[in-house]
């Protein structure tokens, strides 16, 4: 099984969703590396939401304390991702533990991972590098939703990522909440 997941899966390639997450002191940046805006592939910041906080979105207080952000990753279900990390300033890690996957995001460096999650659902991780003082507060957040929803989401995405998230939290309306853990 290890071995597998340092080999890249045999698919073709229109068929990956590819991502570059750069870690920042401390935040993640994601490009869609494949999605071309305005001759630039399309980025955005993902934030970690502090409740209480001015400004913050809608459903704040429901989130989950120290996962959940602003922007969340989006990917299809069952569809192979492809993420290369990187950083901006100091060694982060991108680890998502729900998909067994983490790698050191490195200044100058290109490292890579990929993942193929088979059920929809919200899941969270974090930096698992300590990256200095706000080390806690670099969470990460996928959505891992139907094919028609990524691309509806995707559209919007390209044209504003706010209206993007409006949309992504309009499909979680009346879902089950997250559940983080869970003890027999």
């Amino acid at each position: 099984e290890l071995y597998y997941q340092d080999v890249f899966p045999d698919v073709d390639e229109v068929e990956v969703v590819n991502i570059k997450a750069q870690g920042n002191q401390w935040n993640w940046t994601y490009t869609y590396t494949d999605v071309i805006v305005d001759d630039y592939p399309m980025e955005f910041v993902s934030n970690p939401i502090h409740r209480g906080f001015e400004g913050e979105p809608d459903g704040t207080f429901e989130a989950p304390r120290n996962l959940a952000v602003d922007l969340p990753l989006v990917v299809p279900v069952d569809t192979v991702v492809r993420v290369q990390t990187a950083a901006s300033d100091v060694i982060h890690s991108f680890a998502v533990p729900a998909f067994g996957v983490k790698v050191d995001a490195v200044p100058g460096r290109l490292n890579e991972l990929w993942f193929r999650v088979e059920e929809t659902g919200t899941y969270f991780g974090q930096c698992s590098e300590l990256c200095g003082k706000d080390h806690a507060f670099m969470p990460i957040e996928i959505h891992v939703v139907s094919q028609s929803d990524y691309e509806a989401w995707l559209e919007r995405a390209q044209g504003s990522v706010l209206d993007a998230r409006e949309f992504l939290a309009s499909l979680s309306e009346g879902a089950q909440p997250v559940q983080l853990a869970s003890a027999q």
